[in-house]
C-alpha cells in the first residue's frame, strides 16, 4: 500500500478525496500542517507521494522538498495552486514536482494525476535506458541534439537522474556547449573502468541544471586506443546502474566503439539534415543497422535544422530512405548559437524566434524515449534490448 503526505488544504477539503487516494492504492493520506512537517512526515513515513502548495511555502521550504525528491527519485510530488499559473507550474517542475493540480482539487483530475503515477512507478526501470544520439555525417547537431534532449528528459523528472555521456574522443563538443571545465573527464573514468563503480562515476561527473549529470569526453587523442569496445560497453552498464536515462553523444565514424554504443544502446536517435548527401549517408547507415540486425523500431530518424529552403518534400525524403522520418527539429540557428554562447540548454527556457517550438519539438523526443501513453503515436512500443555479442557484429561487419 502507498503512503502519501498531504499539506492540510492543499487540495482543498479531503474528506471527498480520501475514496480517490484508497481506490489507487493509497492508504488513508496524512495530513500536516505545512512543508517542513511535510518533509519531517516523508521521512517518518517512508512516503512514495507527497502533496503542497506552491505559493505558500518560502524558498528554503521548496529547497528541502527539492533535495529530498532528488535524494529519493521513486518519491513524487504534486504541486497545488489556486490558478494554472504557468511560470509557478514550471518553477514546480524544475524542483521535482511530477504533477500540478488546481486546487480544490476536482476528484476525477486527483485520479488521473495518481493513475499517471502509478504508471510511472512501474515503467521505473531496474536498469537504465540509454539512447545513442548519432549521425552518420559530421556537422548535422549530434551534440546539441544529445544535451538538449538530455535535459528535455531531466525537466520531465523521471524516477530517478538523468545523464549525457560524452564518447567522442578529443573532439568532444558536450564541455563547451554548456561552458563547463571539468576536473575530471572520460579519460579519467577509462584509466580507472576496472575498479569503477558508482561512487567513482560521481566523483567524476559534472551535475548541471535541472538534474541532469554530465560525463565530458576527453581531449586526450592518446587515450583513444584504450576507448575501445569493451571499454564502452563497460561504461554503458556502469550509467545503466547509476542513471534512469543515459544520452550519449557518439561519434560518427564507424569504428568498435561506436558499433558497441550503438549495439548496447535500447534506442538510436539518428540525426540528418535534408541534404542530397545527409540523405545518401542514412540511407547507408539504415542498411548497416540492417546488417547488424538493429531492429527497424530501434532508431528513431530526426531530421534537424529543418526549415522551408529544404531541398526534398518530405513524401520524397521518405521515399528515399525507405521509411519516414520520426521526429523534425526545426531551424532556429540563432537560438542556438545564443544558448551555446551562454552555456546552458536551450530547452532551459530559451528565447527568440523560433524558440519555443524548437523546445517543445525536444519535449516530444523526450517523450517518445519514455515511453509515456497518450503524446505520441507508436510511444507505447517496448524498447528493444541489447541481443547479441560484440564480436558477432564485427563478424556481420567483416563478410
Amino acid at each position: 500500500m502507498r503512503r502519501a503526505v498531504i499539506v492540510r488544504d492543499s487540495l482543498g477539503p479531503l474528506t471527498s478525496l480520501v475514496p480517490v487516494f484508497t481506490g489507487a492504492g493509497f492508504g488513508k493520506p496524512v495530513e500536516v500542517e505545512s512543508v517542513e512537517a511535510l518533509v519531517a512526515a516523508a521521512l517518518d513515513n517512508s512516503a512514495d507521494l507527497l502533496v503542497l502548495p506552491l505559493l505558500t511555502p518560502s524558498q528554503a521550504e521548496l529547497d528541502d522538498v527539492e533535495t529530498l525528491l532528488r535524494e529519493r527519485p521513486s518519491m513524487a510530488a504534486i504541486g497545488t495552486a489556486p490558478t494554472a499559473n504557468s511560470d509557478l507550474i514550471l518553477a514546480g517542475f524544475r524542483r521535482g514536482l511530477s504533477e500540478f493540480l488546481v486546487a480544490p482539487a476536482d476528484s476525477a483530475e486527483l485520479a488521473a494525476a495518481l493513475a499517471r503515477l502509478e504508471s510511472r512507478w512501474e515503467r521505473a526501470p531496474k536498469g537504465g535506458h540509454v539512447t545513442a544520439v548519432y549521425s552518420p555525417a559530421g556537422g548535422a547537431g549530434v551534440t546539441t541534439v544529445a544535451v538538449n534532449l538530455a535535459h528535455a528528459l531531466a525537466l520531465r523528472k523521471p524516477a530517478g537522474r538523468v545523464a549525457v555521456a560524452d564518447l567522442v574522443v578529443g573532439l568532444g563538443d558536450v564541455a563547451t556547449q554548456l561552458n563547463l571545465s571539468p576536473a575530471y573527464d572520460l579519460g579519467e573514468l577509462v584509466r580507472k573502468l576496472d575498479r569503477a563503480d558508482h561512487e567513482s562515476l560521481q566523483s567524476i561527473v559534472e551535475s548541471v541544471a535541472d538534474g541532469m549529470d554530465v560525463l565530458t569526453g576527453t581531449s586526450d587523442l592518446e587515450l583513444g586506443e584504450e576507448v575501445t569496445a569493451e571499454a564502452v560497453q563497460r561504461i554503458m552498464t556502469l550509467m545503466r546502474s547509476s542513471y534512469t536515462y543515459t544520452v550519449l553523444d557518439v561519434e560518427h565514424t564507424v569504428s568498435p566503439r561506436t558499433i558497441a554504443a550503438l549495439d548496447g544502446a535500447d534506442r538510436i536517435v539518428m540525426v540528418f539534415q535534408v541534404t542530397v548527401a545527409g540523405l545518401r549517408k542514412v540511407k547507408r547507415a539504415l542498411t548497416l543497422f540492417g546488417q547488424l540486425d538493429f531492429p527497424v523500431e530501434k532508431v528513431v530518424l530526426v531530421a534537424n535544422r529543418v526549415g522551408a529552403g529544404d531541398v526534398m518534400p518530405w513524401p520524397d525524403v521518405a521515399k528515399a530512405l525507405g521509411r519516414p522520418v520520426d521526429f523534425r527539429l526545426p531551424n532556429a540557428y540563432q537560438v542556438v548559437a545564443d544558448a551555446q554562447t551562454r552555456g546552458v540548454p536551450i530547452t532551459a527556457n530559451a528565447a527568440g524566434p523560433g524558440a519555443q517550438a524548437l523546445i517543445e519539438a525536444y519535449h516530444l523526443l523526450a517523450v517518445r524515449l519514455m515511453g509515456q501513453k497518450g503524446f505520441v503515436t507508436g510511444s507505447n512500443e517496448v524498447l528493444p534490448t541489447a541481443r547479441a555479442g560484440f564480436g558477432r557484429l564485427l563478424g556481420k561487419l567483416r563478410k
